[in-house]
């Protein structure tokens, strides 16, 4: 007697329902991965937006306080700045706020629910 040839039905109907399964999976990652790689580059963007503005107000410390008003749009995004004034002590420490000579500010930038903090010494 010879022996079977070829697949039966129920064999190819289970060969190809895993292998649909595995196509989901590998489908379902990559849709993950294509929407963190989207969310990534959108942060990156928020970030260096952030970024160059603070660079402009280290370069123009007297500007601060008409640069740095409550709402200011970065690019297509919308934040707040906020400035305070800040007396620098002898040891080199900050006082904020102070009523006196503001020889420093401490800017706080958000924008998109991220938060950027630095001191801005004025010359």
């Amino acid at each position: 007697m010879r022996a079977p040839r070829g697949l039966t039905l129920l064999e190819v109907l289970l060969a190809l329902g895993l292998l649909a399964v595995v196509a989901l999976a590998f489908t379902s990652l990559q849709v993950a991965s294509l929407r963190g790689g989207s969310q990534g580059r959108e942060l990156q963007a928020v970030v260096r937006e952030m970024e160059n503005f603070m660079e402009r107000l280290r370069q123009d410390p007297e500007g601060i306080p008409a640069l740095c008003s409550s709402a200011l749009n970065l690019g297509r995004w919308r934040g707040t700045c906020t400035p305070t004034p800040c007396a620098v002590a002898q040891d080199g420490g900050l006082t904020c706020p102070t009523s006196g000579e503001a020889r420093a500010y401490r800017v706080v930038l958000e924008v998109g629910g991220k938060r950027m903090e630095t001191v801005v010494y004025r010359p």
